[in-house]
């Protein structure tokens, strides 16, 4: 007697499957179950060649679990994969103030068995516990207080990210909280203190106070108040600085002798500029005396003045830069006589064709283009050593030669980077492959196949079997002509084909179905 499972493996969802039962005649059988989660169809038992339909539960434990259904004295071992585990948490988003403290995430698993991990993303999450465990539980985690602007970190809890966001921990304080000057009117400068990416904003409240510098800012800082000069009665004014309030008073102007006429001195803000590769335009900030008459001129020709080309006392000049398509690249230009440099980041952008090529199994030549701005540099270089790519690097629009050896192997493919393009080259086979028999008729029963080899020239083959049922047992692999043996096991279900791909051919086998008999 032999009893045999069609599939003796099933998921954790369960399934039904078939034993076949193959014996004399005359030769009663018993069939029955090893464990309750598989159960047999009526009828359990029978005489001669049989079959006995059985079904088996679903398995809610994350093990693996085996058992096997008895056939008089045979036993037919069947496996079930466990349920996979799931974990669920009580939140993925999580939020806590400047003054920090401690969080908890419970996390929810599918069995006791099911394990878990705990960790932080970030330096300020900390004293994780348990770090790891196992079914059901509650992790604990610390978020340290924040001097700062807000921050958001993350904590993983059985593979998944849970949020944490702290609110502000910013403070400011400011150097003053009143000024007082004379009717001539003066700068005066007010620290700012705060801590690190804090940010903060300088108001003023009244028409003759201005903020030349320091209008805002993060962390520490200086805002520079100025205060008009005035020919009349005192006045009184505020500035808001960092949400403080700074009380400006002015005294009464006085007559006074015209002042002497002071020479003009200038400056220029920023003191350089660095831009992307594309088009754009900036503005420079002059500062000069009244009266005080500047130029701004550039002698480069990606850079040109939009506007603000001269002007007297404090302006502002517009600078338009043109788009680069080459390397970076930096240029000079003058603004009421102070040298300002200007960088613009690499534009090079590069297109390579074509992307793939087609080569004969005798090898030869291909080409690649590379388009790409004056003074771009770019490489190639081969990732096989059937492909030879020359020259290794280049500047500028150019041709790469590829060389392709000849291919006494099945067809290959192989690729080339030219300027961190892939170039893909397919090369077909210089072999061709022929088969005695041209292929191979099973009956359902099992059996065994001879197939001679038949190959144009030396070349390298291996036989693949596309289908489990389909076995090698000699003559797998060979340079040249060759004799591949192959079994195959019979067949309890229908009709089926297989295929051995031999080199760059296909053998197909054909096996009858039990029902074709």
């Amino acid at each position: 007697m032999q009893a045999t499972a069609e599939s003796p493996s099933f998921p954790a969802g369960g399934g039904a499957g078939s034993l076949r039962i193959t014996t004399n005649r005359d030769c009663q059988w018993t069939a029955k179950a090893d464990a309750g989660w598989v159960t047999i169809a009526q009828p359990t038992d029978g005489q001669g060649d049989g079959s006995v339909r059985f079904s088996v539960g679903a398995n809610a434990d994350p093990s693996a679990r085996t058992t096997g259904i008895s056939v008089n004295d045979q036993r037919v071992e069947l496996s079930q994969a466990g349920k996979p585990c799931e974990l669920t948490l009580s939140s993925n988003h999580e939020s806590v103030g400047s003054s920090g403290g401690d969080l908890s995430i419970n996390v929810r698993a599918s069995a006791a068995s099911c394990t878990w991990t705990a960790s932080s993303g970030v330096p300020w999450i900390s004293n994780l516990s348990p770090r790891e465990g196992r079914g059901n539980a509650t992790v604990t985690f610390h978020v340290d207080a924040v001097s700062g602007p807000p921050r958001t970190g993350n904590v993983t809890i059985a593979g998944q990210d849970v949020q944490v966001d702290q609110g502000t921990g910013c403070n400011y304080t400011v150097g003053v909280d009143a000024i007082s000057v004379g009717a001539s009117g003066e700068d005066r400068q007010v620290a700012v203190t705060a801590p690190a990416g804090c940010s903060w904003t300088a108001q003023t409240q009244a028409t003759w106070i201005t903020i030349p510098s320091g209008a805002s800012g993060s962390g520490p800082g200086i805002v520079v108040i100025r205060i008009s000069p005035s020919d009349g009665a005192g006045r009184a004014g505020t500035v808001i600085v960092a949400g403080r309030t700074i009380a400006v008073t002015q005294a009464q102007s006085l007559p006074v002798p015209p002042p002497a006429p002071l020479p003009c001195t200038y400056s220029i803000a920023p003191p350089g500029i660095n831009v992307g590769a594309p088009a754009s335009s900036t503005a420079v900030q002059v500062q000069a005396g009244a009266g005080c008459a500047w130029t701004a001129v550039s002698g480069i020709p990606w850079i040109t003045m939009a506007s603000g080309g001269s002007g007297s006392g404090s302006g502002q000049v517009q600078i338009a830069i043109a788009a680069n398509i080459g390397p970076a690249r930096s240029g000079t230009v003058t603004i009421a006589g102070s040298s300002l440099t200007i960088t613009q980041a690499n534009g090079c952008t590069y297109a390579v064709e074509p992307s793939s090529q087609d080569v004969t199994g005798g090898g030869g030549n291909a080409v690649a283009s590379v388009t790409t701005g004056p003074g771009c540099t770019w490489s190639a270089s081969s990732g096989v050593d059937w492909i030879t790519a020359a020259p290794p690097s280049g500047a500028g629009s150019g041709q790469v030669a590829l060389a392709v050896q000849s291919n006494a192997s099945p067809p290959r493919s192989g690729t080339v980077i030219v300027a961190g393009r892939t170039l893909t080259i397919n090369q077909a086979s210089l072999c061709r492959w022929f088969f005695a028999p041209p292929s191979h008729e099973f009956g359902a029963d099992a059996g065994a196949g001879n197939v001679l080899v038949f190959v144009t020239g030396a070349c390298t083959w291996t036989a693949v079997p596309n289908v489990p049922w389909i076995q090698i047992t000699a003559g797998g692999s060979n340079t040249g002509g060759g004799l591949l043996q192959f079994i195959v096991p019979a067949n309890p279900g229908g009709s089926r084909t297989g295929i051995i791909a031999i080199g760059g051919e296909n053998y197909v086998v054909h096996q009858a179905g039990a029902g074709d008999r």
